[in-house]
C-alpha cells in the first residue's frame, strides 16, 4: 500500500509508540488526518483513544496503519483481518514509495551491524546514504533526491505487513526468535521473507544452498539471488578476501568475532548489487574504519583489570554461541539468562560443551532453565538470585585479564524495562571499582 492510497479514507493509527507517532506526523504532513488508537493495557499519551472507544474506531476504519509492537497473534488483530479491514504499516507505506533507492536488511541477528556497515561503506565511497528503520530512526518522509541510498533495517515485526520489496533485500540469518508474536517459527520465517516477495531487483543471502537460501528462492520468484561467494568474497575465521580486490585480517579491524566478517561480506555484496560501478577496493578498505555498534560485543570501560563486554542484544541462543567463538581470553564468565521465551538453549550448551575456560552464570527464569538443561553436560554452572548477584559471581570467578561477557540469550524483562537498562546496569557494575 502507498501513502497516496490513504487519501480520502478513514485512517486510524494503531499504537502510540515511536513509530505510531512518526506515522501520524508523516500522514499529517501529507494532508491525511489520522487518529491514534491504543488497545490492551498499554499506556497512551493525552488525546489518544483507548479502551472500547479505540476498538470501535479500529473496527470502523477504512485503513489501519499498525505499529510493529502489536502481534499477529492478538485477538484484536485476528478479528480485524477476518473482518477485511485493510492493515498496513509505516514501513510498508515507505518502502512502497521509496523502494527503488533502498537497501533493506533483515535477519534474526546481524541486521543492525550489516545495515550500519552498508551505510558506512557508501559514505566512505562519497555517496550520501541515510540509515533508518529498526535501528532507531523511523522511516516516513520521501527519500530526498540528494540521497543516493537509504539503508534500512527491517525487523520481523515490520516485515510482516510488507506489500513491496526494496531494490536490494539482504537476509543475514534465520532461526527461531519472537515466536509468540508471530505464532511459531514458520509464521516468523514467512513474515521475514516478505521482504523478498514483491519484486526486489536483487536478494543477498549468506549461502544460496542452505535453508535460508532455499526459503528465499521459494518466495522470490525470478529475482536474482546472490551470495558473497558468487562475487568472489570469501570469509574465514580470520580474514575476509575479495578476488582481485584485496584482503583484510580480523585482527586489524575494530569488529569483534568472525561472524562480523560474514556481516561485512553481506554489506559488501549489497553495495555491489546496488551499483556495480562502485569502487570495490574502496568498499573493502572502508570495513577497516567501521566501529562496532553499541551492545554488540562492545568493550565497555572498567577499572578492575577485567575485560567487560556488552553483547546485550544477543537475545537469541545462536547469537550467544557466536559471541563465545569470538573471545580469546584465558577465562570468561558468561552472564546468560533473563525473562523466559522458551527458546531452545542447545546452541549455547553445544558451544560450551568441552570448554573449561568459561564459567556460566545464569540469571532470571530463562537462566534457571538453561542451568537445568546444561547440568548434564557442563560442570561450570552458577545460578544467581538476581542480575546484581550474577555480576558479583562473575567477578569472584575471574581475575585481571579475564573477560566478563554479557551475552544473555534471553530478553531483559525479568528485571529491566528493556535491554538498554540491563546494559546500563552492566556498565555501572563495570565501573564500580573506579568509585
Amino acid at each position: 500500500m502507498r501513502f497516496d492510497d490513504l487519501a480520502g479514507r478513514d485512517v486510524v493509527i494503531w499504537g502510540a509508540g515511536r513509530e505510531g507517532m512518526a506515522a501520524q506526523r508523516e500522514l499529517a504532513a501529507r494532508g491525511i488526518d489520522a487518529a491514534i488508537a491504543v488497545t490492551g493495557s498499554a499506556g497512551a499519551p493525552s488525546g489518544v483513544l483507548t479502551g472500547a472507544a479505540a476498538w470501535e474506531l479500529l473496527r470502523s476504519a477504512d485503513a489501519i496503519v499498525k505499529s510493529p509492537g502489536i502481534p499477529h497473534t492478538s485477538p484484536e488483530y485476528i478479528e480485524l483481518v477476518r473482518a477485511g479491514v485493510a492493515i498496513t504499516s509505516l514501513m510498508d507505506l515507505w518502502i512502497s514509495e521509496n523502494g527503488d533507492r533502498v537497501i533493506a536488511v533483515t535477519g534474526t541477528k546481524g541486521k543492525s551491524t550489516t545495515s550500519a556497515l552498508t551505510q558506512h561503506i557508501l559514505v566512505a565511497l562519497g555517496r550520501a546514504a541515510d540509515l533508518a528503520g529498526n535501528i532507531g530512526i523511523p522511516v516516513g518522509a520521501r527519500v530526498d533526491d540528494a540521497v543516493y541510498c537509504a539503508v534500512t533495517e527491517v525487523s520481523s515485526y515490520q516485515a510482516a505487513e510488507l506489500t513491496a520489496s526494496p531494490r536490494v533485500a539482504v537476509f543475514t540469518s534465520l532461526y527461531p526468535e519472537h515466536l509468540p508474536w508471530h505464532g511459531g517459527f514458520e509464521h516468523y520465517a514467512a513474515d521475514k521473507l516478505r521482504l523478498a516477495q514483491f519484486g526486489a531487483d536483487t536478494v543477498v543471502v549468506p549461502n544460496r544452498s542452505d535453508d535460508l537460501g532455499r526459503r528465499v528462492s521459494e518466495v522470490a520468484g525470478g529475482t536474482r539471488i546472490v551470495s558473497p561467494a558468487d562475487i568472489g568474497i570469501t570469509v574465514t575465521d580470520e580474514t575476509i578476501s575479495w578476488d582481485g580486490v584485496g584482503r583484510l585480517l580480523l585482527g586489524d579491524l575494530k569488529l569483534v568475532g568472525a561472524h562480523n566478517l560474514v556481516n561485512a561480506a553481506l554489506a559488501l555484496t549489497a553495495v555491489a548489487a546496488y551499483s556495480a560501478s562502485l569502487d570495490r577496493a574502496g568498499a573493502l578498505e572502508a570495513i577497516a574504519s567501521f566501529a562496532p555498534l553499541a551492545h554488540r560485543l562492545e568493550v565497555v570501560p572498567s577499572t578492575d583489570g577485567r575485560i567487560w563486554i556488552d553483547d546485550g542484544l544477543a537475545t537469541a541462543p545462536q547469537a550467544v554461541a557466536a559471541a563465545l567463538t569470538s573471545l580469546s581470553a584465558s577465562r570468561t564468565a558468561l552472564l546468560a539468562g533473563g525473562s523466559e521465551r522458551d527458546l531452545d538453549f542447545a546452541p549455547i550448551i553445544d558451544a560450551l560443551a568441552g570448554r573449561d575456560d568459561v564459567e556460566l552464570v545464569c540469571t532470571g527464569p530463562a537462566g534457571a532453565r538453561l542451568a537445568r538443561e546444561a547440568g548434564s553436560r557442563l560442570s561450570r554452572i552458577h545460578v544467581a538470585d538476581s542480575f546484581a548477584d550474577a555480576v558479583s559471581l562473575a567477578r569472584s570467578l575471574t581475575k585481571s585479564g579475564d573477560t566478563i561477557l554479557l551475552s544473555p540469550g534471553a530478553p531483559s524483562f525479568d528485571e529491566f524495562v528493556d535491554y538498554e537498562a540491563r546494559a546500563a546496569a552492566f556498565r555501572s557494575f563495570a565501573a564500580e571499582r573506579a568509585q
